[in-house]
């Protein structure tokens, strides 16, 4: 068998090729170079004093597109723009000039800041962008986000979200949408309520998205405001909320019109009374209330007041009502005498002539004057007659004139000063009239004047008129202002001397203008993750100035997005946990920075309805609750046994439910790992593979323990709250036809006679890999004549034995002793792969004697028996090469022939010329090394 030993030798580099250089200078080195610099710019130059003014000589070792040097004058130029972000942030070139020396060239790409990009979204960087929201929006829900990158964000770079105008229209001045400075979205705040109806249609906003060092985008969203039927119809009042009518007012004539107008476009109202109404009919469309019966205040069943409740509704369904008081004023009716004092022949009265004076003889008028009706003068026409004669010639007739001289003999009398009270509402504004006061004094040419009894802070009353009006600013809620007043009023004549008074009520109505206040108007609560269901966060504290229900009732309204639904509960003004628990572990929760960001709205119960919105921010902290879990506790991989170092061996998983999600560490803590250990683990993939190789022959199974261990999943550090789960790993080593079987003893040495039929001996042999029944023997040298076979009895190794006897008159020339040299070949994977069989061969030598019952009388020369080793011949299969292998081998094989050559010449000439051989240092200047081959040949016999 012949052995082929190749031992490689070095080969210096001859310097015959090279020229002797200096040193490259390169005139700026290292060179940083900004990321944003346009292609051409000039970076460097190199120089190198031997090649100046030499043409096409400087060149780059190393290939790169991304510079150029200039063969001729060595300036070093870009030829693209960098990205710090994405590119290479540093190149190394080797600047050549055909010498022995080369210089490294350093270029930093430098990062410069840039600016956000906003174009994500081209309709808003275009300031198209566009979306409708109803006017109901709720406050704080995402309406747009804002989409910006930033290419510096690799770097620690962090973009700031804010808007920077917001405008509204038609309805100017409205602030009513906000931006969150991290995540980017737009939502209402409500600084300033989203009002269709208040002329808020339309609104523009200008967001910007700024990074740390001041760069920005900007974009615009335009965001169209749809109104909704939600605004209440407001009545137009009449003064004092009364009218005036007379009592002649004729049936059918309109008393009035009300009028009530809605905020919202498109709005029909339609009107009724509260109550069912006999005197008054209502117009549904129109307002218009009109006489269904007369008024007249002679009817003593005819109230001089009316009160008419009146509702108006649109077509939402939203509902206002108007209280209108209707008074009933007198009308004076015309003087009327008594009918027969009227007619020509006038009235005749008897009296007794003891009449005394002043007695009362007869009336004219058929009633008393009304008020403001006055009598000045009665003419009175007197007969005078004898009692025994009454004919006119005893007669005299005169007439008697009587003037009533005016006597300042009559007090004031109020014409008009309401019997009910008055209600006002406590935000009347100073000045407001709330009653005109009339009073008649029946003297000719008296006028009346009014005045308070006593001092009235709170109204004042004008001295001509009468009007009562509010003197003092009204608040409900403040202590020193009385809910109700009776005021006495004196009307007096010119001289004050006479006089009347009268009492008029009011009564102090409150009005829902105090909004809730609490506490606080913000809540920061910081709390574990597995706080128990039902635990109480926060009792709100919240108080209404107002004076009277419904207006200092209090409701409390939770406001909460979708991923915080069903976590909180609100209940009256106590916040608890619940229904569902906290859980920090969960990847949208992360986005929101492990917080809950609640809003809770107080109320009250007024018309309109006054609230305060409360903020309560809950940070949670995570704690480590769950052990990592695996997909199975026990887990069974198989590796071949030839498996090189280094191979995957096979995987665990085990996931960990805790924030941060499967954040865990493999660690082999046990097993039978073999000495040195078999297999390792990667600590953060759970990778177990194959440190050492391994034998099955040796270990045919392995046990392994590993532990899951968490990192990083609890407030308090690490290893205080670590969680573990373990997991059993059995790795069993599959088997490959490595070994060749072995025979113990390699040869066998035996004598029989030449009569023997019959076994005679049995080999021994085994192999590590391959169990006795995979074993096949077949003897495969010396057996001449097939006079041997081997016979095997179950899977025990065969015995040797032999096909027939050996007399004398069967084999020719047995007369003597004979040897038999038998070369037996043992392979395993019997039925097997043949290309990964494996054998072995051992020598049997039998010394077969003849069977004589007598001794030769003939003298034979014993011979010494040499046990060698016969070399067993097996056909094998070959490569043969196309035809230009052999050429291609022939030509390296001169051109090997040259460079011995030129080693030869190197060693001998220019050694000797020089002091220290340039060859020497052809590693250090980056020369070629070659190569010369040893051929070794040894030969076993």
């Amino acid at each position: 068998m012949a052995l082929v030993h190749l031992e490689l030798l070095p080969l210096y580099q001859s310097s015959v090729f090279l020229h002797t250089a200096a040193e490259i200078q390169i005139l700026i080195n290292p060179v940083n170079l900004p990321e944003n610099t346009p292609p051409g710019t000039q970076l460097s130059r190199a120089y190198d004093k031997d090649v100046a003014g030499k043409a096409d000589v400087y060149h780059f070792l190393n290939k790169t597109k991304d510079f150029i040097i200039d063969a001729s004058s060595g300036i070093i130029t870009s030829t693209k723009i960098f990205n710090y972000e994405t590119d290479p942030r540093r190149f190394l070139l080797i600047v050549d000039t055909g010498g022995l020396i080369r210089h490294v060239l350093t270029i930093n790409i430098i990062d410069v800041p840039e600016p956000p990009d906003c174009t994500a979204d081209p309709q808003f960087s275009l300031g198209k962008a566009t979306l409708e929201i109803d006017e109901d929006y709720p406050l704080f829900h995402p309406i747009y986000r804002v989409t910006a990158t930033d290419e510096d964000s690799s770097n620690g770079d962090r973009l700031m979200y804010s808007i920077e105008t917001q405008l509204s229209g038609p309805k100017k001045g409205a602030n009513s949408f906000g931006v969150d400075s991290i995540s980017g979205i737009v939502s209402l705040r409500g600084k300033d309520p989203l009002d269709f109806d208040a002329g808020y249609h339309v609104f523009q906003l200008a967001l910007r998205a700024t990074d740390t060092t001041g760069l920005f985008c900007q974009g615009t969203l335009i965001i169209t405001v749809r109104n909704k039927n939600d605004e209440k119809p407001q009545f137009e009042p009449f003064p004092l909320n009364s009218i005036n009518v007379t009592e002649k007012k004729p049936v059918g004539d309109i008393i009035a019109k009300v009028k009530a107008t809605d905020r919202d476009e498109d709005s029909r109202i339609t009107y009724s009374f509260k109550t069912q109404q006999e005197m008054f009919g209502l117009d549904p469309f129109t307002g218009i209330i009109t006489l269904l019966q007369p008024l007249n205040l002679d009817n003593p069943n005819n109230p001089k007041m009316y009160s008419l409740e009146i509702e108006a509704r649109d077509n939402g369904n939203n509902t206002s009502t108007y209280m209108l008081t209707v008074f009933v004023e007198k009308v004076d009716d015309p003087i009327v005498c008594d009918s027969s004092f009227s007619t020509a022949a006038g009235v005749t009265v008897s009296v007794p002539e003891n009449v005394p004076a002043s007695s009362f003889i007869y009336m004219i008028l058929a009633r008393d004057p009304d008020p403001g009706q006055e009598v000045e003068h009665f003419q009175i026409v007197v007969t005078v007659r004898n009692r025994g004669n009454l004919s006119l010639e005893s007669s005299c007739v005169g007439t008697i004139t009587i003037n009533i001289r005016n006597v300042n003999d009559e007090s004031p009398v109020f014409r008009y000063i309401p019997d009910a009270p008055i209600n006002i509402y406590e935000n009347l504004p100073v000045g407001t009239k709330l009653v005109k006061l009339t009073a008649t004094d029946r003297d000719i040419g008296d006028s009346v004047h009014y005045e308070f009894i006593g001092t009235q802070k709170e109204f004042s009353i004008n001295e001509d008129s009468g009007e009562v009006t509010i003197a003092y600013p009204l608040d409900y809620e403040d202590a020193a202002t009385p809910h109700s007043w009776v005021l006495y009023v004196r009307a007096y004549d010119n001289e004050r001397v006479h006089s009347t008074t009268g009492t008029l009520t009011v009564i102090l109505q409150d009005v829902n203008d105090n909004p809730p206040q609490c506490t606080q108007d913000i809540y920061i609560i910081e709390l574990p993750e597995n706080i128990p269901v039902e635990t109480l966060l926060v009792s709100l504290t919240c108080t209404d100035k107002d004076g009277t229900v419904p207006n200092h009732n209090i409701a409390y309204h939770l406001i909460m997005d979708a991923f915080a639904n069903e976590t909180f509960t609100l209940t009256n003004n106590e916040l608890k946990i619940g229904p569902m628990h906290l859980d920090y572990d969960n990847a949208i929760f992360a986005g929101m920075h492990f917080k809950y960001t609640l809003f809770v709205r107080v109320s009250d119960e007024g018309s309109p309805v006054l609230s305060t919105i409360i903020t309560i921010i809950i940070r949670v902290t995570r704690i480590n609750e769950l052990n990592p879990v695996g997909t199975r506790s026990a887990f069974t991989f198989n590796i071949f046994e030839n498996t090189p170092v280094d191979t995957l061996v096979g995987k665990i998983t085990f996931t960990d439910a805790d924030w941060p999600l499967n954040n865990i560490k493999y660690t082999i803590v046990g097993g039978n790992l073999g000495s040195p250990p078999k297999f390792y683990i990667e600590p953060d993939t759970g990778m177990i593979k194959l440190l050492d190789l391994l034998d099955r022959e040796i270990e045919s199974q392995y046990k392994i323990a590993v532990r899951i261990t968490d990192l990083d999943n609890d407030a308090i550090p690490d290893p205080l709250r670590q969680r573990s789960g373990t997991a059993q790993v059995t790795v069993n080593v599959l088997n490959m036809n490595d070994e060749p079987p072995v025979c113990n003893p390699p040869h066998l040495e035996t004598q029989i006679y030449s009569s023997m039929k019959i076994p005679f001996i049995q080999l021994n042999c085994s192999d590590k890999d391959s169990p006795q029944e995979q074993l096949s023997y077949s003897i495969v040298g010396g057996n001449t004549n097939n006079q041997f076979t081997l016979w095997r009895l179950g899977v025990d190794p065969p015995s040797l034995t032999t096909t027939q006897n050996f007399q004398y008159d069967v084999f020719q020339g047995i007369q003597d002793p004979l040897t038999f040299q038998l070369l037996i070949e043992v392979t395993d994977e019997l039925g097997g792969n043949k290309a990964s069989q494996l054998s072995a061969t051992t020598t049997v030598i039998v010394h077969v004697f003849p069977w004589t019952t007598t001794q030769p009388t003939s003298f034979t020369k014993t011979t010494t028996t040499t046990i060698t080793t016969s070399v067993l011949i097996k056909i094998s299969y070959y490569w043969s090469p196309d035809n230009w292998i052999p050429a291609v081998l022939t030509l390296t094989g001169v051109l090997f022939a040259m460079f011995l050559y030129a080693v030869a010449w190197c060693l001998f000439k220019e050694c000797e010329r020089r002091e220290m051989c340039q060859c020497n240092s052809s590693e250090r200047h980056g020369g070629l090394g070659y190569q010369i081959m040893q051929l070794t040949f040894t030969f076993w016999h």
